[in-house]
């Protein structure tokens, strides 16, 4: 028998509530493990390069990431 038989008949015998509960949790993790692709990165860069020309985003300079970092240890 495989592991992924086992692990079946396991859930099987589950409460169905309980089977509920571990079908939320496997489907959250695989959507917040999802990586952006790096054409998804540069594109969410551009929106918020635009966001700042239009001034709804404080512009950031190098200064204050390197601050940012120092704050965050």
């Amino acid at each position: 028998m495989s592991t992924a038989q086992i692990i079946y008949e396991q859930y099987k015998v589950l409460p169905k509530r309980v089977r509920q509960e571990l079908k939320k949790l496997i489907i959250s993790e695989d959507e917040e493990e999802k990586p952006l692709s790096l054409m998804e990165e540069i594109e969410e860069s551009l929106k918020q390069v635009k966001l700042i020309r239009d001034g709804k985003l404080p512009r950031r300079t190098f200064a204050d990431l390197k601050q940012e970092m120092k704050d965050g240890e």
